[in-house]
C-alpha cells in the first residue's frame, strides 16, 4: 500500500466501525472452531497484520505473532506490539517454524499478493493439526476500482476462485461464505457511483463517523457472526474463510457453507 495508507491505518483501525465489526466477526469464529473459551491462551500468527491493530487486543491472553513486510507498518505495530512483529513477506520468506500456531489470520492480505496460492499454502503450513486459519478478501472483480488499484490490491475474489486457494490435502474448509452483506447493497452502489463518474482520488477514503453511527454500523455488521457458518450469505462486499489444519487419518473435506 502506500505510505499515506498506513498512517490512515493507525488512525481508524482501533475505533472505525468497519475495523471493529471485522475483529468480532473473526475472532467470534476462532473460539467456536476451535472449541476454546476466552480465558484459553493461543498461539496466534497473524501474516500482513499491517499496523497491528488486529493483534493489539490480545496482547497478555495470548502468544502472538505479527508478521509485515512495510517497514511504515512494521515501525507503527511495534508501538503496541513491541518484538512480537517481524519482518517477512509472502509466500517463501516467512521465518516461522511449521506446526507451531493454534491460529493464522490472513485480513484482507491475499488480494495484495500475487502469488496468492502460495501464500495459502504457506499461512496453512504454519497451523498445528486441528488449528484454524481465518481468511477475509475483498469481494468481485467487478467491483475493482482506483480504491482498488490506491491500495496495491492485484484483485478482487469470485467465491469459487477464493475457494480454490484451500484445496489443499490437509485443509478443512469449515466455512465459505460472503460477509459484510447486510451494508452491502449501499457501499456497492457507492463505489459503482465513483467507477461511473470517473473518481480517481487516490487520498484515503476512511472518515470516523459519529460515535452513534460508527456504533451503529459496527454493530450491524458485527451482527454477522451469529450467521457465519451457520449459512452461507449469498452476497456481500468480502468474502470469509475458516480452514482447519486436518489431523492425520481425516477425510478432506472440499466445500463448506
Amino acid at each position: 500500500m502506500e505510505k499515506s495508507l498506513y498512517d490512515e491505518l493507525h488512525r481508524m483501525e482501533r475505533d472505525h466501525w468497519w475495523f471493529r465489526a471485522r475483529r468480532r466477526i473473526v475472532w467470534s469464529l476462532v473460539e467456536r472452531y476451535l472449541n476454546v473459551n476466552s480465558g484459553t491462551p493461543l498461539r496466534v500468527c497473524e501474516l500482513g497484520c499491517g499496523t497491528g491493530g488486529n493483534l493489539a487486543p490480545l496482547i497478555g491472553r495470548h502468544q502472538v505473532v505479527g508478521i509485515e513486510c512495510a517497514p511504515e507498518a512494521i515501525e507503527y505495530a511495534r508501538r503496541s506490539l513491541g518484538g512480537c512483529v517481524l519482518n517477512g513477506r509472502l509466500p517463501d520468506n516467512i521465518q516461522l517454524p511449521a506446526g507451531r500456531f493454534d491460529v493464522v489470520l490472513l485480513t484482507d492480505v491475499l488480494e495484495h499478493v500475487d502469488e496468492d496460492a502460495a501464500s495459502a499454502a504457506t499461512a496453512l503450513r504454519l497451523l498445528r493439526p486441528g488449528g484454524v486459519l481465518i481468511a477475509t478478501v475483498p469481494a468481485y472483480q467487478w467491483l475493482y476500482s482506483a480504491r482498488d488499484a490506491h491500495h496495491h490490491h492485484f484483485r478482487r475474489y469470485g467465491k469459487r476462485q477464493f475457494a480454490r486457494l484451500w484445496e489443499l490435502a490437509d485443509a478443512e474448509m469449515l466455512v465459505l461464505s460472503h460477509y459484510n452483506s447486510f451494508l452491502f447493497p449501499l457501499a456497492a452502489a457507492q463505489r459503482l457511483a465513483r467507477k461511473a463518474f470517473g473518481s480517481r482520488s487516490e487520498s484515503g477514503d476512511l472518515r470516523l463517523p459519529t460515535p452513534i453511527v460508527n456504533s451503529l454500523l459496527s454493530g450491524i455488521m458485527g451482527s454477522e457472526k451469529t450467521l457465519l457458518g451457520r449459512l452461507s450469505l449469498p452476497f456481500g462486499l468480502s468474502l470469509i474463510a475458516v480452514v482447519r489444519k486436518r489431523r492425520a487419518g481425516t477425510a478432506f473435506v472440499a466445500a463448506a457453507a
